[in-house]
């Protein structure tokens, strides 16, 4: 072998090296406070949601059924806490966690504990440690309508049978890599939710070669991955007016609360004040960003949040930056907007610090007070909130 051969063959045993290390570590990615996750990356999982903390943004998933029913008839459930730039949604549209209704079956994708939050999620006794799954951070969390919908996959109709109360359908469109993607018999019944056009209808509305989209819920088989269908939508006028109505919600709570971003860097003056420079979080509806960036003349108001987007008092707890730059990226990390914002302040909070969590108002959203519970009040409350409490 020549030089230029040992030399060649050198550098792809590093390159398959490199490969084979990049995929473990965004495996076991452990992200550090102000790091948006890569694409790609991330660990499926996929439940019921059986418990909200929907303050804290945590919550806790019965796991799918894997055929064995040990996991099911003895084991835990899965805590989760969102993190920071995690994003919600529900019937197509953003969401809170509070919007999702428990017993909905909802899709994510989680991580490792960031550096500095390996006590929010407590460990598992230790008689059900071998049930633990370390990845208990998420980034996303869809109902099965978003899941599927924002992949470009439906279900189509085969056929209804009331009496044993099945419904078979085949899926259609882009098959979604995760979920489920071949053709399947749920169970449904007087209790479904049947959606047509703007109001309910009853099951024999559901006729075969529809095109349709699903909510699930737990079935008695749900140890061999059986499910309920909770909802149906039978149309797109029904589909479109379930979203129309969660983006309204959304829109509302994101104006009172203000939107999420982090502070990536702080440039101090000399006699006080300075410039921050932070990102958005993404998963909001675009119109909110297009309200800031039509009024950015007249400065934004940027409140300090915590892990959770709890402020303290927001309304008077916050300064007003003037906009020096408004800059967009294509093609933003996961959790990201991509809108990156260098703001000048008089005054800088303590919570402007890199790393840490804002809330961003647009000038021309009304005040609102938040109700109590929401709020940050002390630094022992902060501490106190800052692990999830089992049931």
């Amino acid at each position: 072998m020549n030089h230029v051969s040992r030399r060649l063959l050198t550098c792809l045993c590093l390159a398959f090296a490199a490969i084979s290390t990049s995929a473990a570590d965004v495996k076991d990615l452990v992200l550090k406070p102000g790091e948006f996750p890569p694409a790609g990356s991330g660990t499926y999982l996929s439940g019921e949601l059986v418990l909200i903390d929907p303050i804290n943004r945590r919550g806790a998933l019965r796991i799918d059924g894997d055929g064995t029913g040990e996991r099911y008839f003895v084991g835990p459930l899965h805590y989760f806490a969102m993190l920071p730039c995690g994003t919600l949604s529900y019937n197509g549209a953003p969401a809170e966690l509070r919007d999702v209704p428990i017993g909905t079956h909802v899709h994510g994708y989680f991580y490792l504990p960031p550096v500095g939050e390996e006590a929010t999620i407590p460990p598992l006794p230790k008689d059900q440690m071998r049930f633990d799954i370390k990845q208990n951070h998420a980034v996303s969390l869809e109902d099965d309508f978003s899941f599927y919908q924002r992949r470009g996959q439906a279900w189509k109709v085969v056929s209804l049978d009331t009496t044993r109360g099945k419904l078979n359908v085949v899926p259609t469109g882009e098959m979604a890599k995760d979920g489920i993607n071949k053709p399947y018999t749920f169970d449904i019944d007087h209790v479904t939710k049947v959606w047509k056009a703007r109001g309910l209808a009853d099951l024999d509305a559901i006729v075969p070669d529809q095109i349709v989209q699903l909510n699930l819920a737990w079935a008695q088989g749900w140890r061999d991955l059986e499910f309920t269908v909770s909802d149906i939508w039978l149309d797109e006028p029904s589909r479109k007016f379930a979203t129309e109505l969660q983006r309204r919600r959304h829109v509302r709570y994101q104006k009172q609360r203000w939107v999420p971003g982090q502070i990536d860097q702080v440039e101090h003056f000399d006699f006080g004040g300075g410039i921050v420079t932070l990102t958005l979080f993404g998963g909001m509806d675009p119109s909110l960003y297009a309200e800031l960036k039509a009024t950015q003349e007249k400065g934004f108001g940027v409140a300090s949040s915590d892990k959770t987007l709890r402020t303290w008092f927001h309304r008077a707890d916050k300064k007003i930056g003037e906009v020096l730059e408004w800059k967009e990226a294509e093609n933003p990390p996961l959790g990201s907007s991509g809108i990156q914002i260098r703001l000048k302040f008089t005054e800088l909070l303590e919570g402007y610090r890199p790393g840490r969590v804002v809330r961003v108002k647009c000038h021309d959203w009304i005040f609102v007070s938040m109700p109590p519970e929401e709020r940050l009040k002390s630094l022992e409350e902060q501490k106190r909130s800052s692990t999830l409490l089992l049931p």
